[in-house]
């Protein structure tokens, strides 16, 4: 075999595989939803487990703080019973459908209506505000179910967040 024939034959393969990779990973446009579209590639969301995600910044804020078995159970307790609120409180299909209505006749119409498009956006506002008062609340109760030593090593992890590592003392 000619030198040559495989070099190109080895591009012609490399060249193949790095086009159709991208193909493969999206699974039909489903990447790892575990639904039997591209199961075998797990979503990044899926590989974190189930009980992270959303409440993922949670999980860092009591990170470090040695908690017991009790406040362990209290705390998922708490936030069970965030979700449970929270999932009560999401609107309905028919209420995200019309909101996706006025949405797209804001877009679409002749002219732009800015007061409107405003008041659209100052509703969403005010359900984000809500949802945030919500979380913080919940914040603040497991909070009080941490001991005064956890509470002084949450206080310092708190004020560590937003410092970078190469600022850190």
């Amino acid at each position: 075999m000619n030198k040559f024939t495989l070099k190109s034959g080895l591009l012609a393969f490399v060249t193949t595989a790095a086009l159709m990779a991208p193909m493969v990973y999206a699974g039909n446009g489903h990447y790892g939803t575990g639904e039997g579209r591209g199961d075998c590639f797990a979503s990044r969301q899926d590989m974190r487990g189930d009980h992270r995600g959303y409440h993922d910044h949670m999980r860092k804020m009591f990170r470090g703080l040695n908690l017991t078995d009790q406040q362990r159970t209290d705390i998922k307790v708490l936030m069970q019973q965030h979700r449970d609120a929270m999932q009560d409180k999401r609107p309905s299909s028919d209420v995200r459908q019309a909101h996706q209505e006025q949405m797209l006749t804001l877009v679409t119409a002749d002219s732009f209506n800015e007061a409107d498009a405003i008041a659209f956006m100052e509703a969403r506002q005010a359900q984000r505000q809500q949802g945030a008062i919500e979380m913080m609340k919940v914040q603040r109760e497991i909070y009080q179910l941490l001991t005064p030593a956890q509470q002084a090593q949450f206080k310092e992890n708190f004020a560590k967040r937003g410092i970078r590592k190469g600022d850190r003392p």
